[in-house]
């Protein structure tokens, strides 16, 4: 009967160890071995032994019972958990005689449920409006299906349009006007903190910054992931990559070669050259790509491209890079350009047209070339 005992503790052990996740959300847990006496004799260590396996039983009256069998047993857990002959309050079962017939033991688990800690009950109240108030936030989740898209003539402005004319929305255009540096107005900073564009809203709801915008669609309204790739999957970390690629890269250094280029008060022969050849850095690390691939990311037209292609379309106008030099870039560039939807999107915003834009382009950085004539006789006079 001791080793029988010491069967018994060693297999409450491992139980212990078993329980130990179950146990974190339970305000008790209670283990006792109830010893029962079949009605024959004969040896069964198949029950208490602690090296056979066992199973969990069934749950009767908030006990569990646990039951242990043999490997080479026949009957199932259900089964050998009710042959056993034992009445007991913790399972208000009673157990018949098991096919064995040495007394062993049986194992029995009371677990009550554990309240919610204090602490989380104070977070939520916190989180919930008292009476009379009214939460701020909106009382349905997005999408809306009421958009509302604050834009002008930039690339960051037409990188969310080419995407809201892909999908195929219904939306407000609202153009921002930057010569009375309307996009700092109180009610455009209510939308966008940052004071710039491009901005979106449904309903009440505001997302700002390019990039979000694109994401925020793709997640609302692109159910059917023509634009993008399902999350987790390897096509939607490079889709990913692309776009960070462009945000922080592509964007503001071209921002900046085309600032200084064709927008800066004073000529810096420093600053263009800086600028440019970053840029064209950058144009040979898409040409990597898009000399073997037609894609960006993937086998298929997704955000990253549209991104790209919104800033990559003006390094010819802008500052003169010879795309040549980007054959798989130039092509893939010529591919997205013919979609409808980019046509479309171009005049989103915009004041002007290509062409006009084209010539006021051309101007810009005629003047900026007679700066840098004026600055060059000014630097001459001082020797």
């Amino acid at each position: 009967m001791g080793s029988v005992r010491a069967a018994a503790e060693q297999v409450r052990g491992a139980m212990v160890g078993i329980d130990r996740a179950a146990s974190r959300q339970v305000q008790s847990l209670a283990y006792e071995a109830v010893l029962f006496r079949p009605r024959h004799g004969t040896t069964c260590w198949a029950c208490a032994g602690p090296a056979f396996r066992f199973r969990k039983g069934i749950i009767r009256s908030g006990g569990v019972a646990l039951g242990l069998m043999n490997r080479r047993s026949v009957s199932t857990t259900a089964t050998t958990s009710s042959s056993f002959s034992v009445p007991h309050t913790l399972t208000n079962t009673g157990h018949h005689t098991h096919p064995h017939s040495r007394p062993c033991f049986v194992l029995t688990r009371v677990a009550a449920p554990r309240p919610q800690p204090q602490q989380s009950q104070k977070r939520y109240l916190r989180l919930a409006p008292g009476p009379g108030q009214k939460s701020d936030r909106p009382k349905m989740a997005p999408p809306f299906n009421d958009l509302k898209y604050y834009t002008a003539a930039t690339p960051n402005g037409l990188k969310p349009a080419i995407l809201l004319e892909e999908l195929g929305l219904k939306y407000e255009t609202k153009s921002i006007d930057f010569r009375s540096n309307e996009q700092k107005e109180p009610w455009f900073i209510e939308i966008n903190p940052n004071g710039r564009i491009p901005a979106l809203k449904d309903g009440e709801m505001r997302v700002f910054e390019s990039g979000a915008i694109m994401l925020y669609l793709t997640d609302m309204y692109d159910k059917g992931k023509q634009f993008t790739y399902e999350l987790g999957t390897e096509d939607y970390y490079e889709m990913m990559s692309w776009l960070m690629f462009q945000m922080g890269g592509i964007g503001p250094m071209m921002g900046q070669a085309n600032h200084f280029r064709a927008m800066a008060p004073v000529y810096s022969a420093y600053g263009i050259k800086r600028y440019i050849d970053e840029t064209k850095r950058l144009f040979s690390v898409l040409e990597i790509r898009l000399s073997k691939a037609d894609w960006l990311a993937g086998d298929k037209y997704t955000i990253a491209d549209m991104a790209n292609f919104s800033w990559v379309r003006g390094g010819p106008m802008f500052l003169d890079i010879d795309m040549t030099e980007y054959p798989g870039v130039d092509k893939w560039m010529k591919r997205i350009s013919e979609r409808p939807a980019v046509d479309k999107a171009k005049k989103v915003g915009a004041a002007l047209s290509e062409d006009q834009l084209k010539e006021m382009i051309t101007g810009m950085k005629a003047k900026m070339d007679a700066k840098k004539g004026t600055a060059e006789e000014e630097g001459s006079s001082k020797v």
